[in-house]
Formats: structure tokens, sequence, C-alpha cells
């Protein structure tokens, strides 16, 4: 309570990102500590509040080779896919108006991924991440494809 709409929807957008993102790389770090295939790892990332004048950057988000961001850009890619294909394919079916609400909701709450991969420098997504992305996304589709559920 008392909160902006803007401070609403960044904690909305937060909880998203942080679902796909570090909590996906914790389950699965307790997964294998718990099968004993690997020791705990603690990764500290950039947070990015000063730049190199001094000013105070707020709001965009400092990308580098962590693997962390590989799952949030692979879930954008995945749903831009959906996204593309739901109005392309079928934009008259009952389903189809929930699959594109559902779609869009995302997209916007990764919007930052979506921004970082269209910038450069230490505000753009690297090429690395954006490739393992890319094959994630397109492996999920193929085998999408190949089942019919």
């Amino acid at each position: 309570m008392g909160q902006s709409i803007r401070a609403y929807w960044n904690n909305q957008r937060m909880a998203r990102i942080k679902t796909m993102c570090p909590y996906f790389f914790g389950v699965v770090g307790i997964v294998l500590k718990f099968l004993g295939l690997s020791e705990a790892l603690f990764e500290v990332t950039k947070k990015g509040l000063i730049t190199d004048d001094g000013e105070i950057d707020e709001g965009l988000f400092i990308f580098d080779d962590s693997p962390l961001f590989v799952p949030g850009t692979t879930v954008l890619m995945m749903q831009l896919t959906a996204l593309l294909t739901s109005i392309w394919r079928r934009p008259t079916e009952p389903g189809g108006v929930g699959e594109v609400i559902c779609s869009v909701w995302l997209i916007l709450c990764f919007w930052p991924f979506l921004m970082g991969m269209f910038r450069k420098g230490r505000y753009g997504l690297p090429f690395s991440t954006i490739c393992k992305s890319s094959i994630l996304t397109l492996l999920f589709v193929y085998l999408s494809q190949k089942t019919n559920i």
C-alpha cells in the first residue's frame, strides 16, 4: 500500500526477472549440490548506479557475459516468437486473445532485456548471450512443433 504506479510496475517487472534468472540458477545449483555434482558458487554482478562521469544512471541495466542473463533473454525471445506466430496464424481463435495478452505482458516485464538486445556497450546484451538464447529458443520452437499436445 502507498506505492506509486511506477513503483508497483517496477516491482512486478523485477519479480518476473528474478523468477526467471537468479531463482532458476539457484534451483539448478541446489539440485546439483544435492546430487553431489557441484559445489556452491556465488557470483556478484555489477549494479551500475554511477557512470564513468560520476552521474547517476537510473533505470538502465548493465549486462555482462554472465550466464545469469541467458534465461531472461531466452524467455523474451520465446514470448516474441509466440506473439508473432499467434498473430500470424490464428488471430481470431478464442484462446488466441489470451495468448497475445500473456505474451505482451511478459514482453513488457522483460523490456530491459529487449532494450539490451539493441543497445551497444555495457548497456547492451553481449552477442554470446544473444546467440545462446537464440539457440535455446530455436530448440524449444523445434521441439514444440514436433509434439502435438
